[in-house]
């Protein structure tokens, strides 16, 4: 009978998808069927509020109550992935460009992450990029991220279509492949740049993608392959804290980082569609990234909202400073604060009149109040609480008298020369090595016989493939050259290579194709000189290298030109060959300010006459990185316990690399050793260089050199 063998049939295949689904089941690939939502009624409140959203499912995350600061960017983001408000309000949201700089430490990254998980769980997006200031950073953001989606309990039971499948991997993510829900493949991918969430039939969740990359990372490639073929473009990104301490103070960095948003981010939106951004900062200098952005002058397209972490400041600062003086005595010695605290509590009215904290939860450990802790943090660094905390950074201001190397000047110094040509009125020429713990820097300078010349190269090892990057972030660094070696061995291993592509480089003279060799290598000694006493020993430069010392002034020190003369010793100007501290050889020591205001008057002398230091290159070298490094520190005219004046030379706040600077100062104490004369030509009458002979007495280096010694 057909009907029974179509029965018979049709119960058999029953039983064998029935058995094969337990197969699949017993192996981990098969995990159907799917649970039902546990509580349907929070998952629906939740939906229309991104903050319920993180209050309910993040209970850990977000303990305390949120402050304004916190209210306007949870509205912003929310806004911006679910369309919601007033019809104006959606028109602006979606597609809207939206930068908040928030204070330091008020939950921006843990904010965004939040809102991540909230745009894709509940299917309003499809594919949200999170991007930060390095791949380093999205990389942890993204592990945050998983580790979300494999562990958290409620989102467990609410959305079952997106967790259950994951938690289901048990971290084995290879299972990923193979797994199946009532038959059909899951497609779950989970990989270092993202995941894709389960496919999941009648699902809205279904392929939905996280991307996280750095803001320097590709970018541009930011697509994915919808489940028709589609390629699917991301509909919201957003940018947590896209700069660091360091491209903050780099012209540079800023630049190329400000041209990635508005062309490679911007861009990832189709010709028809616009895309969503916002922007969670917080600004660090004036100018930066961050400043910028929030600049509606400068960015019109962008709404910018600075909050603080002080709506208002005390009236009364007479008394915090007096709290101060008590605080920082007990910081000082590990002491409880208990001294300050009750200061602060019998004087808090008077203290607290006027202040306002902005989050009023944000109290610190060994603090009473919000306010409190605020302003702990304004009297430890009143410039670095403008800036990060307050997002109202002060302009640094150089007073009279202090020096400073602009960056366009010493890029518009050039020579006409290719890197490596000597000048043909060359006397002499120097090399200095600036030690590293991932990269050696150095520089080589060509000096005339009045003190000016040429930087004729200079660069770092291992030589990197970027025309600019941050010494903390070398790739390859001296560990990626030798990985087996340990850090000294390392080193040694960095100056040996340089030995061969420096140090024993033969340079050709312009025009006369004149061979010209380096006449004296300094290395900088003052970290590691175990290893740079050992690199001399053992180099075949040996006799021409010097490990050397700066010494930077202060009020109760004296120069090196004051210093008690030791027996055996050679002195000149502001310098001396001495035995090294450890005892294992002899050193230069310099005085590090007076070179350095002396390296500075040549870099910013008129060309022409003199005394003028010059780089290699035609007019398509720019010489970016080299000029920041040069830039990096400013000088303020000082005067000594002993009623001498100096140049007190210091790393600008923001602490970026000075390598190739201190390699050029280091250049210049080395020619000088050599006894190429000081001239008086750069700087005119009304600021002669340092160091130099009397003009009147018109005396050659040597001769100086000698009166010096005779007068000690």
């Amino acid at each position: 009978m057909p009907g029974k063998a179509k029965t018979a049939n049709y119960e058999k295949h029953k039983d064998a998808t029935r058995n094969r689904q337990a197969e699949l089941s017993a192996e981990g690939r098969d995990i159907g069927p799917l649970p039902k939502v546990k509580n349907l009624r929070r998952k629906n409140r939740c939906k229309k509020d991104l903050g319920l959203f993180l209050r309910t499912y993040f209970p850990a995350r977000f303990k305390w109550s949120f402050s304004e600061n916190h209210k306007k960017a949870i509205d912003i983001l929310q806004k911006c992935i679910t369309g919601g408000g007033t019809q104006e309000e959606i028109e602006e949201a979606l597609g809207g460009l939206f930068a908040e700089a928030m204070p330091r430490g008020d939950g921006k990254t843990t904010i965004a992450e939040g809102a991540v998980v909230y745009a894709l769980v509940y299917g309003f997006c499809k594919y949200v990029v999170l991007i930060h200031a390095t791949d380093n950073m999205s990389g942890k953001s993204l592990k945050r991220i998983q580790r979300v989606l494999e562990t958290n309990n409620f989102l467990n039971e609410d959305f079952p279509e997106v967790c259950y499948p994951i938690r289901r991997l048990g971290r084995i993510h290879n299972r990923a492949k193979g797994q199946t829900l009532d038959g059909e493949p899951t497609r779950i991918e989970w990989t270092a740049e993202g995941v894709t969430l389960p496919t999941v039939k009648g699902a809205v969740t279904s392929g939905s993608q996280i991307g996280v990359c750095g803001i320097t990372g590709a970018i541009r490639g930011l697509l994915i392959d919808g489940p028709n073929g589609e390629l699917i473009r991301p509909d919201l990104i957003i940018i947590d804290d896209p700069q660091t301490r360091q491209s903050a103070g780099s012209k540079i960095q800023t630049d190329e980082r400000e041209d990635i948003i508005k062309n490679d981010i911007l861009g990832l939106a189709g010709p028809d569609v616009n895309i969503s951004v916002v922007m969670l900062c917080t600004v660090i200098y004036p100018g930066d990234l961050s400043d910028r952005f929030l600049d509606r002058d400068k960015n019109p397209e962008w709404s910018g909202l600075r909050t603080r972490m002080l709506d208002s400041m005390p009236m009364n600062l007479e008394k915090w400073y007096e709290y101060w003086e008590i605080r920082k005595e007990e910081l000082k010695y590990k002491r409880k604060h208990t001294e300050s605290n009750s200061f602060y509590r019998r004087n808090q009215k008077i203290m607290d009149e006027g202040g306002k904290s902005s989050w009023a939860e944000r109290i610190k450990p060994g603090s009473i109040t919000s306010l409190q802790s605020a302003m702990n943090l304004y009297l430890k660094n009143p410039k670095g609480f403008l800036a990060e905390y307050q997002n109202q950074p002060e302009e640094q201001s150089l007073g009279r008298g202090s020096k400073v190397n602009d960056i366009v000047v010493i890029q518009s110094r050039l020579n006409g020369l290719a890197r490596y040509e000597v000048p043909r009125e060359t006397q002499c020429i120097t090399c200095m090595t600036d030690i590293g713990g991932k990269i050696h820097w150095y520089a080589v300078v060509a000096w005339d016989r009045s003190f000016g010349g040429s930087i004729i190269a200079y660069g770092c090892w291992p030589r990197q493939m970027r025309s600019h990057f941050a010494a903390d972030d070398a790739r390859p660094s001296l560990k990626d050259m030798n990985p087996s070696f340990n850090e000294e061995q390392q080193i040694y291993a960095g100056l040996k290579s340089l030995e061969d592509e420096v140090f024993g480089k033969v340079y050709l003279r312009e025009r006369s194709r004149d061979e010209c060799r380096i006449e004296r290598i300094m290395i900088d000694c003052s970290w590691k000189p175990e290893v740079v006493y050992q690199f001399v020993r053992s180099s075949r430069f040996a006799p021409i290298i010097y490990p050397s010392k700066g010494f930077a002034r202060s009020y109760t020190s004296a120069g090196i030109n004051a210093w008690k003369h030791r027996p055996g010793e050679k002195r000149g100007n502001h310098w001396r060959i001495t035995v090294s501290d450890t005892g294992k050889g002899r050193m230069v020591q310099f005085d590090a300010d007076e070179w350095k205001s002396f390296v500075n008057t040549r870099l910013h002398c008129p060309l022409g006459g003199g005394g003028d230091l010059k780089l290699w290159g035609s007019g398509n070298q720019t010489h970016e990185m080299f000029a920041e490094h040069c830039n990096a520190e400013t000088s303020e005219p000082k005067r000594g316990n002993r009623g001498d004046e100096f140049d007190k030379w210091t790393l600008r706040p923001h602490g970026p690399d000075n390598h190739l600077w201190d390699c050029v100062v280091g250049c210049a104490v080395g020619a000088s050793i050599q006894g190429v004369e000081f001239s008086s030509a750069a700087g005119g009458e009304d600021n002669p260089p340092r160091p130099a002979a009397s003009k009147a007495s018109g005396m050659k280096f040597s001769e100086m050199q000698r009166a010096k010694l005779n007068k000690i």
